[in-house]
Formats: structure tokens, sequence, C-alpha cells
């Protein structure tokens, strides 16, 4: 049977981590209890960080939005102040699993998982988030975009917990776009999802970010794209031509593969209806 440890401080916790039968990691466990019940996964012992007080809440610090690593998708999904300033990550979280697994599963899950289809971690890439990472030996800044280095792999340390993310403020006139495409309309794993932001200046686009997810081994900016938008007049073909070269950058990154051949074209049909959508559509 394995050992179960939920401190009640951030020290005991980091304490148990630094051992060298450091306990796993558990949050909302909805993917860590999956991998034991399926044998891929059999941890000696759990450390549950639920009621951790600096893991929870979300706060507005110096015009930053901090969100800590264990509030659930639910959460972010209903918060106030998430819907003022960063619709894309309610976007993205209301689009995770069911009910039960919003319920559950937390914002540092789904990051340090690093799974290429997490939902929540390109709205977290593309916003620029930074996670606080603390252990018994301190602390360290990483954006997200750097934290997730490969299909389930992180740039975490031994003895290492995501603490808290970050979120910078962003420019005026930002509009904000999440998409996700399942093999289902619901409770589906995405195949193919998307954070885009696109800032309006004069009917043109001042700034770009565009994060796709599913389509490589971790959820990256698109600069390429990115470059091809700015101070370009919004329409159908510039959009094409846009997710064209998403699509070209997917091969590049991948290589060719079996699905390359309808997966290419849907995912620059996925990337222009995402830009069109935001523009159109997204929040400021």
């Amino acid at each position: 049977m394995s050992a179960f440890y939920q401190p009640d401080s951030l020290e005991q916790a980091l304490a148990l981590l630094a051992r060298e039968d450091a306990p796993a990691i558990l949050a909302g466990g909805t993917d860590l209890v999956v991998q034991r019940r399926e044998g891929r996964r059999a941890p000696a012992a759990y450390l549950d960080v639920t009621r951790l007080v600096a893991l929870r809440g979300i706060s507005e610090t110096n015009g930053a939005v901090v969100l800590g690593a264990a509030v659930t998708f639910t959460e972010i999904e209903r918060n106030a102040l998430l819907w003022e300033r960063f619709p894309v990550l309610c976007r993205a979280a209301a689009s995770i699993g069911s009910p039960q697994i919003r319920s559950r599963g937390t914002a540092g899950g789904n990051v340090a998982n690093a799974s290429p289809a997490a939902d929540l971690t390109p709205a977290l890439t593309a916003l620029d988030a930074v996670a606080h990472i603390q252990s018994a030996g301190g602390g360290r800044n990483v954006p997200v975009a750097e934290l997730v280095t490969g299909a389930s792999q992180n740039a975490l340390e031994p003895g290492e917990l995501i603490v808290s993310f970050a979120i910078p403020p962003l420019p005026p006139h930002t509009r904000q776009g999440f998409d996700k495409i399942g093999r289902r309309n619901a409770l589906s794993i995405a195949r193919l999802n998307g954070a885009c932001l696109l800032t309006a200046r004069e009917g043109k686009i001042a700034g770009a970010r565009l994060c796709i997810g599913a389509a490589t081994d971790r959820p990256q900016r698109f600069t390429e794209a990115e470059a091809a938008l700015l101070e370009q007049r919004p329409d159908d073909a510039l959009f094409a031509r846009v997710g064209a070269l998403v699509s070209d950058t997917i091969l590049r990154e991948t290589g060719k593969r079996a699905s390359s051949v309808y997966k290419l074209p849907v995912a620059a049909d996925f990337t222009a209806a995402l830009l069109r959508k935001t523009w159109e559509e997204g929040t400021t």
C-alpha cells in the first residue's frame, strides 16, 4: 500500500519532496490515478498539495494576475477577474473534459503532466505566463513556454514544485480566442487546439501571439506565422496564408507521418478559422 502525505504548509511539502524517496505529487489526480490504475505508474507514496494555501487562489498583484498551481479548471472557468482580463484562459479551462474532471484537475497538474494535447498550456503559453517554482533550496521563475520540454517531459528538477503562475497584463485592444478539435463534440482529448491573441490598431494587426497544441510534441508559439500577421489588414486570404505557414511549421517539426495527409490541411484550416474567430469575435 502506498503512503499518503497531506501537509498543511508549503515548507512541509518541500521537505518531503527533498527526500531521496520523494513522493509523487498529487493535485487533481486526473492523470496520475489513471496511470496507476493502468499500471503505467506505481508510486510508493503520494503528496497531496490541494490543502496548501500557497498553491490556491487567484489574485492581482502589481498589474499581473497570479494563479495558484492547485486552482482547478472549474475555478478558472468561473472566475470573474480572469473573464475580465484573460477570457482565453477561461475558455480553455471550460473545454476540458467533464464537470467532474474540471472540478478536480488543476492548472499546475495540466502543465507539469506535459501532455501535447493539454488545453490550458497553449493559453498560458500565449499569455506569456511565468511559473514560480520552489524547492527546499529556494525558488525560480520559468516561462511556461520553457517549462514543457516535450511529450510528458518538463523542466522541473527533483524536489521542485510549481507554486503559481503569473500572467502579465496585455496591450490594450487585444482580442483573445481559443478553439479545439476533438473526435467528438464533448469529453474529448484535443486532436488540435489553439490560443490566439491579436492586438488591433487602426484596423491592422499590431501584435500577434499564436500557440497551437496537439500538433507537435509540446505547445509552442508559431513565430513565423505571428510575424506574417503584423501590420496586415485582416481578411480571409491573410488567414489562409498564415494557416499554411502553421502547417509548414508542423511538417518541419514532426516530419512526414501517415497522418500528415489529413492532419496538415486540417491544421491550416483550423488556424485560419481560429484567427478569423479571434479577430471578429474575440473578447478584448
